[in-house]
């Protein structure tokens, strides 16, 4: 009798330990295959106090203004590249780069012409080696000659080609031309402005086709950056971010009609800033909200 507990003990000891070997294997494993998916370590996290090189992509008036001036003024460490379009709307930028002449240079660059851009990015290479922060801030909801379309009856192919040319494929373009430059480590960030709009759950109300539909497409873009950023353990966090509604050019014709909060650029840029301070890896390829929520898809 003795024998057989003693053996059935024995057994029992088998069997408990080849299950945790196996339990604490399958837990370790796992945890490998997120570092490997993350592919970044999960302690590492974005701070704007060390950032040293910063390229803002429209930052002639608005938010891409805003948030040039802001950095300038609060993290004397970073040297910014900004790139503008309207050379009638960039007095305050020229003012800026007068004022920092040290830290801050301006550029004329067509967004939409792939030369232009691929132009600038080259130079760009030849005098930084690495950007922490790319913010591109290129977008269109109207224009003289195009408003969002309230019904079917108003689109045409034009404004919708026009709508995804500007909100949605400068940002992979982008991507591609600066990859050189975001290699290296430390952790980086390439961030594009969306909308909420975008968002196919949050969509309850219809119409404006072709900004909806491009701010989508511009979110599809950012998380599928991301997960060849993963791929390539490029140290980099691909982002799409709400600005929330402000006073801007884009949005002035329809403030008077919205119940949301309307914030001025510079609280805008501060916002933005906050998000993007002390991100973790775990923010990457996802869609966030002005004050770091994160809104679905």
């Amino acid at each position: 009798m003795i024998i057989n507990l003693v053996v059935l003990l024995h057994i029992f000891l088998i069997i408990f330990f080849l299950w945790f070997d196996q339990s604490y294997l399958k837990k370790n494993v796992q945890q490998i295959n997120v570092n490997f998916i993350i592919g970044i370590k999960k302690v590492e996290k974005f701070n704007l106090e060390s950032i040293k090189n910063v390229l803002i992509i429209g930052s002639g008036h608005g938010i891409g203004l805003s948030l040039t001036e802001t950095l300038l003024k609060n993290y004397q460490d970073c040297f910014i590249y900004t790139t503008y379009r309207d050379v009638s709307r960039c007095d305050s930028l020229k003012n800026l780069e007068s004022q920092y002449r040290s830290r801050l240079v301006t550029s004329l660059v067509n967004p939409l012409d792939e030369s232009s851009l691929e132009e600038f990015t080259n130079e760009l290479s030849e005098k930084v080696q690495h950007l922490d922060l790319v913010i591109n801030c290129v977008g269109v909801l109207h224009s003289e000659n195009m408003k969002p379309e309230k019904s079917l009856n108003d689109i045409s192919m034009k404004q919708l080609l026009d709508s995804f040319a500007i909100n949605s494929i400068v940002t992979p373009l982008l991507a591609k031309m600066l990859l050189p430059l975001l290699r290296p480590k430390p952790l980086s960030v390439f961030a594009s402005l969306s909308a909420k709009v975008g968002s196919i759950n949050d969509n309850t109300l219809g119409g404006w086709y072709g900004y909806r539909a491009s701010k989508s497409a511009l979110n599809m873009f950012i998380k599928t950056v991301a997960l060849e950023f993963i791929n390539r353990k490029i140290q980099c966090l691909s982002l799409a971010i709400h600005p929330g509604t402000t006073q801007t050019d884009l949005s002035e014709p329809y403030l008077k009609h919205t119940k949301l909060n309307v914030n001025s650029p510079e609280k805008t840029a501060l916002n933005i800033l906050n998000v993007l301070n002390d991100l973790s890896t775990d923010a990457n390829g996802k869609f966030l909200n002005w004050d770091g929520s994160e809104i679905s898809w």
